[in-house]
């Protein structure tokens, strides 16, 4: 089972810590604006959730909670009989997701091209979407029989995956000049760290049923 960005899209509850406890972020109309308030959250899960995951937010923090992601790994644990599951988008462990710095979360429009924090405007336009929480995947897979056997940024994935001797291939396949420069460039984003596709993406592989999986993404770097 392979996805790419699938988690990121999925929808979210929105919460926030306050001085009376963990509340949740509704949506609700202002002068016939949509805008934000405050209340219960609405389903008990929402705590477990970040009990489970082991975090705390601050006073004023607040962050997404993936339901729905969880759910579908059980659906997908339960379909798979033997195999592996390989997750790619964009997101971090709990710890790191979660963190002081990241006080208001990481809730992001899309539109165009271009990033937008406000999810009020365009509506229906423009792309919602959040981090993925890699932690929570991991443990709920394990619940049901998927085993991690790899987590990293999607550059060491590539790497290890033979990347590099593929690029070394195609250079001596005898493409023309055009078409080598338009796979570097192709590479390069998708390797890119600081910042770029290459660290921003993680890639998550769970395996079931498989005792003992020799993925190439598993290779000791400095033995090839």
């Amino acid at each position: 089972m392979l996805s790419n960005e699938l988690i990121d899209a999925m929808p979210v509850h929105l919460v926030e810590m306050t001085p009376a406890g963990l509340m949740e972020v509704y949506v609700t109309a202002i002068d016939g604006e949509f805008g934000e308030m405050l209340d219960e959250p609405s389903t008990p899960d929402l705590a477990d959730y970040l009990k489970g995951n082991g975090v705390t937010l601050l006073a004023g923090q607040r962050g997404e909670i993936n339901l729905a992601a969880t759910g579908w790994l059980k659906s997908v644990a339960d379909t798979l009989e033997k195999g592996f599951v390989m997750t790619i988008d964009y997101g971090y462990e709990a710890d790191e997701l979660y963190a002081p710095m990241r006080k208001n979360g990481t809730l992001l429009c899309y539109y165009q091209h271009t990033t937008c924090e406000d999810p009020y405007t365009r509506v229906g336009a423009q792309d919602i979407t959040s981090h993925v929480n890699f932690t929570a995947l991991v443990s709920e897979g394990e619940k049901h029989g998927l085993r991690k056997v790899w987590f990293g940024e999607q550059y060491r994935f590539l790497l290890g995956a033979g990347l590099m001797e593929e690029m070394l291939t195609l250079e001596k396949s005898g493409a023309t000049e055009t078409e080598l420069l338009k796979t570097r460039l192709a590479l390069k984003k998708l390797m890119l760290p600081d910042g770029g596709m290459g660290d921003t993406f993680r890639v998550l592989i769970q395996a079931k049923e498989v005792e003992d999986p020799r993925l190439l993404c598993m290779r000791d770097w400095g033995k090839f």
